[in-house]
């Protein structure tokens, strides 16, 4: 049971959590959250380590729920202290609670900030994404350059959720990784909030979470992963679908 991760994301999928939130002291949820843990009960998520995940636009979880429950840190994917200092960091301070910013341990991980069409693009043509992003560094600099002075970030993910496993996966020795609500775009979100789109998104970030998903599966094989959703399948002998 120790050894037992769960990662949280927002899509359909994660209703499955409940069935199985007892198997788990270590949580990391992703985004706004505060109506998926109503809708779920609090109860399960009482008692366990939970860190949260956020991105540029995401807000502090309503309800209290930062004192209720054992949230040991709110996290980022960026970098840049020009960033942090700005709306990010601000809408938090204002419940008295402070970010980390990208760990030193990520910095050599994600992609570097080229468009998502280039990294989509030459991602056909690698099965190894570090030798992706060495092509990428290689030949794209000015549009790397160009990436990072706009989005005010030097590393890139497909999206936060994405970020967050492969942050679960560095951080953690784990053996048995859960993940739920992982559908990459392909259905509803469990909990529909005023600011997200009403139907599911298939974009270019879809394909991106495929291609980084398979990638970390093939990284870190001696960890098993259980997956909640249907959409993605891959054929490793370290991923299951439950």
């Amino acid at each position: 049971m120790k050894n037992n991760i769960a990662i949280l994301g927002r899509g359909i999928s994660l209703k499955s959590y409940r069935k199985f939130s007892h198997l788990f002291e270590k949580i990391y949820i992703v985004g706004n959250f505060y109506k998926e843990i109503k809708k779920i009960g609090i109860k399960h998520f009482k008692d366990k380590e939970i860190i949260h995940v956020v991105s540029r636009t995401d807000r502090p979880l309503r309800g209290n729920l930062y004192k209720k429950l054992n949230f040991t840190k709110i996290i980022t994917l960026y970098y840049d202290k020009e960033l942090l200092s700005s709306k990010l960091i601000k809408k938090f301070k204002k419940e008295n609670l402070e970010i980390e910013r990208l760990p030193k341990y990520m910095e050599s991980r994600g992609y570097p900030s080229a468009p998502r069409d280039i990294i989509l693009e030459y991602s056909k043509k690698y099965d190894n994404y570090k030798d992706l992003c060495k092509f990428l560094r290689n030949n794209f600099s000015t549009e790397i350059a160009e990436g990072e002075k706009n989005s005010n970030r030097s590393h890139y993910w497909p999206t936060t959720g994405i970020y967050a496993f492969d942050l679960c996966l560095v951080e953690n020795q784990s053996k048995e990784i859960y993940l739920f609500g992982i559908d990459c775009f392909q259905t509803l979100s469990y909990v529909i909030y005023n600011f997200d789109f009403k139907t599911a998104r298939n974009t270019d970030a879809t394909k991106l979470m495929f291609y980084h998903i398979e990638e970390l599966v093939k990284e870190f094989p001696s960890t098993n992963f259980y997956s909640s959703s249907q959409i993605v399948k891959l054929n490793y002998p370290n991923w299951s679908m439950i």
